[in-house]
């Protein structure tokens, strides 16, 4: 791993980090700001209301949420009800995460994907901080090229 920082724009999207792998300080964090990190069990995710369970609990999303893809998708591109302005989401267990289901996780990647990409894509706005999105997927070191051919598909 550089000791580059994820919350740069060229270093935007889903990353997987290999379970007991050292992670330093200076990468997981952004430069500056208020920061809200959610981190969610992937052996809980087993189908999609696991997955919308996670997400409701750890992010907190609103109670309008709608318990579908598109919903999770339009909270993780809105989350104002927040007043951070830089979010990390950290997977444990992120091979167990719709193990059973590839178009869910296919569909999970897509979207995680497109978060971050979204966030980083927008402009920066004077006397606006940046809002800046991370998903991190740890897992078994065995199961971290498969997941990383996965998520690179999206």
């Amino acid at each position: 791993m550089s000791n580059a920082t994820w919350w740069t724009q060229d270093e935007a999207g889903v990353h997987i980090v290999p379970t007991g792998s050292t992670l330093s300080v200076a990468r997981a964090l952004p430069p500056t700001g208020l920061i809200y990190s959610a981190r969610m069990r992937g052996q809980e995710m087993h189908d999609s209301d696991g997955v919308f369970t996670q997400f409701y609990e750890t992010l907190r999303l609103p109670d309008y949420f709608g318990w579908n893809w598109n919903a999770l998708r339009d909270c993780l591109t809105d989350l104002r009800w927040h007043s951070a302005k830089h979010f990390l989401v950290t997977i444990d267990d992120a091979h167990a995460t719709l193990s059973g289901n590839p178009e869910e996780r296919e569909i999970l990647f897509h979207i995680l994907n497109g978060t971050a990409n979204f966030w980083a894509g927008k402009p920066e706005l004077p006397g606006q901080e940046k809002v800046t999105f991370q998903a991190v997927l740890l897992c078994p070191p065995e199961t971290q090229g498969e997941m990383l051919r996965e998520v690179r598909a999206q």
